[in-house]
């Protein structure tokens, strides 16, 4: 069989699943890992904020504290369409870089905040590559990974990246007290992301671009180098259908496009409801229930390490179950887990609902991510799962503009209450209409 005849019969898919897992995807899932960290460590300073904030000698009242809250979702609403549109279209590496970068730049000026209006306006920027780095990596990892192994290895990149949270949180309780050379403990937590994002940075810039999406585009040669790279065949061997322009495709598989975009617009809208609402109000609860700021930081922080339990757990069975099936499991224990924690008054109680609604969370949200990102082929997967998570940052954003002032006026219980409503009709969506994940099968 000749070189072009190779080329225009056997699928890539066949072929990037063919390596084994090596040096490079080992340094590729340790540098998604690192932009993880940074990302759910910065989406965790706004947990510190609800917390510090929501006490003297800051007392910030509610409205100001909600769009500061809101300020790093608002800018994902933007951010991340914007990234999967250009992903597909430039490549998933160039967007990653660019993604650090912001962070990078955004986290030393909020770390230099002069007032409230500043450090929202530079958490509004910060969304912009925060809301869009986690399905950028998502959709990275997907066109890279063997099918496999696929599953487990996403699952311990966001096991690493859930060490974020943990590390931030008690640096800002450790640092309280202290205020080293006389800086606010909160702005050595910028200035933290800052350093963690330019190492990442760094790091991207080592990476090669998928070779699915080199192959999507054409460029074959490209392709087989990359697969050379990753230990694979070294021929730059594609796919047909994969160098068909996106436009090219039929009616039907555009209408699919549609149904099943509408189908997870939906589903991430109501995803932070429960995943970004109780990390992000957690704190601010506390203090309601009359905790100390520093023991609220200590039992945020003792929660911050279910996701890192969880996500390892969940990597020995994520391919084992079907996505649907895990994700209602999940929506189930967040709504009984979560309507404890309204209810609890015990310390005890308090740090173990918080602990297994974090650990519940580090499953339901990847395993959210990683069901959108198989859902579509390699051409629009990138858009797809970005537009998909604008939706959700829509949702984020009116997270604590609605949550926050309804737990300050009748309590934790009337806002769990939502939180469960949310958790429901997300169970009912995904059983009902949802369809076939790809666990342990080849993406296109």
């Amino acid at each position: 069989m000749t070189e072009q005849a190779v080329l225009e019969t056997e699928p890539l898919s066949t072929i990037v699943d063919g390596p084994q897992i090596g040096p490079l995807h080992l340094f590729i899932l340790a540098t998604c890992a690192l932009g993880l960290f940074f990302d759910t460590a910065e989406l965790a300073i706004g947990a510190v904020f609800s917390t510090l904030f929501s006490a003297p000698p800051y007392s910030i009242e509610p409205a100001r504290l909600s769009l500061l809250l809101a300020a790093a979702s608002l800018g994902a609403i933007v951010g991340a369409p914007a990234a999967g549109w250009l992903a597909d279209r430039y490549g998933r590496r160039p967007m990653l870089l660019l993604a650090a970068a912001i962070v990078v730049v955004t986290s030393i000026a909020a770390a230099a905040s002069p007032n409230l209006m500043f450090l929202i306006i530079m958490r509004a920027l910060s969304g912009l590559a925060l809301g869009a780095y986690p399905p950028l990596a998502a959709a990275y990892l997907t066109d890279i990974l063997p099918a496999r192994r696929r599953g487990p290895l996403i699952m311990l990149t966001v096991a690493l990246g859930y060490v974020g949270p943990v590390v931030l949180i008690f640096l800002v309780r450790f640092l309280t007290p202290l205020q080293p050379l006389g800086i606010e403990a909160w702005r050595w937590a910028f200035i933290s992301c800052a350093l963690i994002a330019f190492i990442n940075l760094l790091m991207t810039w080592r990476i090669p671009e998928t070779p699915r999406w080199l192959a999507a585009k054409g460029r074959t040669a490209e392709a087989g180098a990359v697969l050379a790279r990753l230990g694979g065949r070294q021929d730059g061997r594609a796919v047909r259908g994969l160098t068909m322009p996106i436009d090219a495709a039929g009616p039907s598989d555009m209408q699919q496009f549609m149904r099943r975009m509408g189908f997870l617009i939906l589903v991430y809208f109501l995803v932070p409801w429960s995943t970004s609402g109780f990390p992000l109000l957690s704190g601010a609860v506390l203090v309601q229930k009359g905790v100390t700021i520093e023991d609220s930081l200590l039992y945020v922080g003792v929660a911050n390490f279910g996701p890192i339990v969880g996500a390892i757990l969940c990597g020995f069975v994520i391919d084992v179950l079907e996505r649907k099936t895990t994700l209602v499991a999940c929506a189930v224990a967040m709504a009984i887990l979560g309507m404890g924690y309204g209810f609890a008054l015990q310390p005890v109680w308090l740090m173990g609902l918080g602990l297994a609604f974090n650990m519940v969370i580090a499953i339901f949200l990847p395993v959210v991510v990683i069901y959108a990102a198989e859902l579509f082929p390699t051409a629009r997967r990138g858009r797809a799962t970005s537009w998909s998570w604008a939706s959700r940052g829509i949702g984020a954003t009116l997270v604590p503009l609605t949550l926050l002032p309804l737990l300050q006026s009748v309590g934790p219980v009337p806002m769990f209450a939502v939180v469960t409503g949310t958790l429901v009709l997300f169970s009912i969506i995904v059983q009902l209409f949802g369809p076939a994940g790809a666990a342990g099968r080849s993406a296109h």
